[in-house]
This record gives C-alpha cells, sequence and structure tokens, in this order.
C-alpha cells in the first residue's frame, strides 16, 4: 500500500482530535514533521495517540459491526438473508464483486491497514529515543503496539489469505511494518505468519511487568492512574499469548499450539474465571450477555447499542439480521438452558415479530456495569478449543471439552471419532456475534456448511466463498 505525505498528516490529526482533551491541538501549526513533535512530546498526547487506535478498531467498520456481529457473522450464514432486497443478501450469497459487498470488504481492508499505518507511526516514534516516558511505561505501550499490528494483519491473512494456510507460494497480502510512503510487496501466508509471529514474541517480552500478570482485571481505585487498569480492554500480555495459540494452530503446528493453549488455560484460570450462571439467566434486569469476566481481549466499543438497534432489533423490516427458527434451534439442538442461547436470544415484546432475534449486544439498565460496552475479541473458551483439536488423548480431549460444556449449562458429551463434529457445533453456538466463525469454517475447510437462508440444507463451499478477494483500490496500482 502506498500513502501520500499528507495522507500522515492527516492521521495524526486525526488522531490527535480524537478524544476532547486534544483540542489544542487544533492551533498546532500543519508542518507534518512539527505536529508529530508535538503530539509525542507530552505523556498525555502519547497516551491519547493509543486510545485513538483503540476507538478506531472499535468502529462499525472494523471490529464494531464488520469484523464481529455482521459481514462475517453473514458469511459464516448464521442469518436469514435470502430475501434478494436484504442489505446483506450478496454478502450472504459470496458475491464479493457485487458493489455492497466490495463495499464492505473494502472498507475493512482499507480501515484495517490505516490502523496498521498508525501503530506503525506510533511504534517508530516511540522507538526513536523518546524520554517522555518511563521505559517501563514505554514497553507497555510498545507491547500493546506490536501486539496490535499482529493482530489486526492476522485477520486480514485470515479473510483475504488462501483456503490453503499455509500456501507457501502465492503472494497474498502485504505486512507493512514502518510508517514508509511505498507500495509494499505481497507477503506469502507462510511469510505473513512469520512477520506475525516475530512481532508477537516481541510483544510478550516488552508485555513482561504488564498489571495484568499480578492484578487480572481491576477497575483503578481512587487517585489511582486509570490507563492501565481494566487490562482486558488493551492488548495485554495474556492476549498476545492467546493470539500466538490462534496462530500456531493456523499454521497447522499443533504441538505447539496445545502446549500454548493448555499452558495458558492454567496461568489464566485465577483471572478469567467462568461466567456465573446466574448472570445469564433469561429476563433478568442487567445480563452479562458476553460473558465478560471470560473475555481475555476486548474492545470499549461506543456504538455497541447502535449497532443492536441498526442490525438486529425486531422492529426492521427488511433489513433485520436474524436466525431462521430452525437454524436457531439446530445450533443450540433444542436445548433452551445453554447459557449462551437463554440469554443471547428471546422474542422481542415490543414488536410484533414472534421468532427469537438476537440480543447479545443490547443495552442493560445498570450503565454503571463493568461489562457494558465490552466488545469480545479473544475468550478464554478458545483456548479449550485449540487444545481440543490439537489433543492426540481423546480422554483429554473430552476432559477439556467438557469443562467448557459444564460452564455452558450442558450435559457431558464423549469424544470418539468424533471431535469434528463435536467441536463444530461448540464454535457455532460460542462465537455467535463476535466474526470467529468463519475463520473456523475456512481453516478446517469445512465442503459444506448450514444454509442461514433455508430450515435445512447446506451450502456447498469452495475457495470461491472462503477467499474474499483483494480490494481494487489495492490491486489497480500494482
Amino acid at each position: 500500500m502506498r500513502y501520500p505525505k499528507s495522507f500522515f498528516l492527516l492521521i495524526l490529526m486525526t488522531i490527535a482530535g480524537v478524544l476532547t482533551s486534544c483540542t489544542k491541538y487544533l492551533d498546532v501549526q500543519p508542518e507534518d514533521q512539527f505536529l508529530e513533535n508535538q503530539v509525542y512530546s507530552s505523556r498525555v498526547s502519547i497516551r491519547n495517540v493509543l486510545n485513538g487506535i483503540y476507538l478506531n478498531l472499535a468502529k462499525p467498520v472494523l471490529y464494531g459491526e464488520n469484523l464481529s456481529s455482521t459481514t462475517l457473522d453473514v458469511l459464516a450464514q448464521y442469518y436469514n438473508t435470502g430475501n434478494s432486497g436484504h442489505p446483506y443478501y450478496t454478502t450472504a450469497t459470496y458475491k464479493y464483486t457485487d458493489a455492497a459487498t466490495m463495499k464492505r470488504t473494502t472498507d475493512i481492508w482499507n480501515n484495517a491497514y490505516t490502523a496498521i499505518l498508525n501503530i506503525n507511526l506510533f511504534i517508530a516514534n516511540l522507538e526513536a529515543g523518546n524520554k517522555v516516558l518511563s521505559e517501563e511505561e514505554k514497553a507497555l505501550m510498545l507491547g500493546e503496539a506490536y501486539g496490535l499490528r499482529a493482530f489486526i494483519a492476522f485477520d486480514m491473512l485470515r479473510l483475504f489469505g488462501p483456503l490453503n494456510a499455509m500456501d507457501a507460494a502465492r503472494p497474498v497480502i502485504p505486512y507493512p511494518r514502518t510508517p514508509a510512503s511505498k507500495i509494499e510487496t505481497l507477503l506469502s501466508a507462510a511469510s505473513v505468519v512469520a512477520n506475525v509471529l516475530e512481532d508477537l514474541t516481541t510483544a510478550v517480552k516488552l508485555l513482561d511487568k504488564d498489571p495484568v500478570r499480578t492484578n487480572g482485571i481491576k477497575t483503578a481505585g481512587a487517585g489511582e492512574d486509570a490507563f492501565f487498569s481494566m487490562r482486558n480492554r488493551r492488548m495485554n500480555y495474556y492476549a498476545v499469548r492467546a493470539l500466538t495459540a490462534r496462530v500456531l494452530l493456523y499454521k497447522q503446528d499443533k504441538p505447539a499450539a496445545l502446549e500454548a493453549a493448555t499452558t495458558l488455560i492454567n496461568e489464566t484460570s485465577t483471572w478469567f474465571p467462568w461466567s456465573p450462571a446466574a448472570l445469564s439467566v433469561a429476563g433478568i434486569p442487567n445480563p452479562d450477555r458476553i460473558f465478560s469476566s471470560e473475555v481475555i481481549l476486548g474492545l470499549e466499543n461506543a456504538g455497541m447499542y447502535t449497532t443492536q438497534t441498526s442490525n438486529f432489533a425486531a422492529s426492521l423490516s427488511t433489513s433485520l439480521l436474524a436466525p431462521l427458527p430452525e437454524v436457531l434451534t439446530a445450533v443450540y439442538e433444542n436445548y433452551d438452558n445453554d447459557y449462551r442461547y437463554r440469554t443471547n436470544f428471546s422474542i422481542d415484546r415490543t414488536s410484533t415479530k414472534t421468532d427469537k432475534t438476537f440480543f447479545k449486544y443490547a443495552d442493560i439498565l445498570d450503565k454503571n456495569a463493568v461489562y457494558r460496552k465490552l466488545q469480545p475479541l479473544i475468550r478464554r473458551s478458545e483456548l479449550y478449543y485449540i487444545a481440543i483439536e490439537c489433543e492426540t488423548d481423546d480422554n483429554k480431549a473430552t476432559t477439556l471439552l467438557n469443562t467448557v460444556r459444564l460452564n455452558r449449562g450442558l450435559s457431558p458429551a464423549t469424544i470418539n471419532g468424533n471431535k469434528k463434529e463435536l467441536l463444530t457445533k461448540e464454535y457455532q453456538k460460542e462465537f455467535w456475534g463476535e466474526g470467529q466463525l468463519f475463520y473456523y469454517y475456512k481453516r478446517t475447510n469445512q465442503s459444506a456448511i448450514r444454509n442461514g437462508a433455508a430450515a435445512n440444507g447446506t451450502i456447498t463451499m469452495t475457495a470461491t466463498q472462503y477467499v474474499v478477494p483483494l480490494p481494487l483500490s489495492e490491486t489497480s496500482f500494482r
């Protein structure tokens, strides 16, 4: 990707103006180098730059909608978009050259790589002998930045990359690592994975003294610095290691992925406990629908409840994203007490619709609840699923599976030649609204998946459906 010099100035001014406390930057003269120096000459402004990166990631074009509850989940066939007039019809039918779908994938691409550019600018400025921050604080912030760059780039690989995850020869996506204005080389999946793992190795070293390791997820007390509190809303030490396990599984290095996942399962049991059953009971006023105690990495998403009303409200007509009743029943195997089902799906009594709709991101009464506006990106259960997939001993895999099932209100199951089937069912139940199911289908090369627009039946899946083409904005200038 290539950016003009003026684009860097625009990005810096945009980040500087993200928070109301940054209004003083409007008086800065618009010479790009001078502005950069001003931004990175203050501890407060440096923090605001990093906050701006997170806020942009949580916008609808990225993890606020497209890469969580809408586009990615439409591709996974969670919703009934079978009417040709539905805004997501062409996305659900994998017509990637259609204007509406192309706009979505182009928005994802452009905003993801803009985020990477912002991160690269941030890293370059902090590593260039910055003396404003203490070495410990600088290490933590750089660790977050390296981890975020790896996280975003890896998702671009999972979405736009090949069906054969480690297709070593074919160039697929760029991996910019400097804020240089140039056309970036397209790298193979194997090369991208190598860069991701290198960044994660750097990040985990920088985050060695992350307060999450000693304090877990906690709010700041009176008089305490809140910047490094609530660590599961920022890239943190455990999130980097969880992402490493995810990448190793994608790389098909199952022994390493198993070790990474099982080690982290043991280490995170104290800081990321299973969500109490009492918080997901149907009808309670303040349900914790996202099982927030289990979220290892999430984003503060100010637009979460707008997303809910604009996509999932039962009062919507042609644009409603809702599952067919038969599909919903099939996913949760007709078991109403599954914690994920009983709290996330309900009949909206304020509308005339009699089918259950998706409520995972609906607002709650308690506006001060710590789990409000938390958009999940990595959760503890995924570590179990990674370990289950990689474990060669069916008895051990069964124990891992039943740990998750017990904490979702389900009875035990036994793995005996049916691991992939059971694991697929768990992914379908667990990650509704989080954008992970399509990636799972693609990585495991599922040849047929349930059709979201039909009570029964499947869709045949090949590379044509799984591999999202690069945007014209990327390919036209090569």
